[in-house]
């Protein structure tokens, strides 16, 4: 078989128009559809939006992370570590040794009688 190539006699404009509408009314489709990913607040402004929030998460993730494995060293540490363990317990806990004296100094606090303004 052969393709037939022969073209179809132009009646007139009508005619052009008709033959071309569905292409028309796809180009205006496509128009609308890109207007509408382009300027409507669900398209691309949406679409930017989350791409920054993600890369918000991710860098937040990652701290996270870091924290994460700086805090399984220091119970490492604690669990194996007598001098750790005794740091905590005095400077957390306010705790002494069995024999130690304790000294404390405290700033007096301004009475009202001595206050000036």
């Amino acid at each position: 078989m052969r393709p037939n190539n022969k073209k179809r006699a132009s009646t007139g404009f009508g005619s052009d128009l008709l033959d071309r509408l569905p292409m028309v009314g796809a180009f205006l489709m496509m128009s609308v559809l890109a207007g509408t990913m382009f300027f409507h607040a669900d398209g691309l402004p949406l679409y930017f939006h989350m791409r920054e929030t993600r890369q918000h998460l991710t860098e937040q993730i990652q701290q996270l992370q870091d924290i994460n494995a700086s805090l399984e060293e220091d119970i490492i540490r604690i669990q194996r570590d007598p001098q750790r363990l005794e740091e905590l317990a005095r400077n957390r806990l306010g705790m002494v040794r069995q024999g130690e004296v304790v000294y404390q100094f405290v700033e007096p606090v301004p009475s009202s009688f001595t206050a000036r303004p």
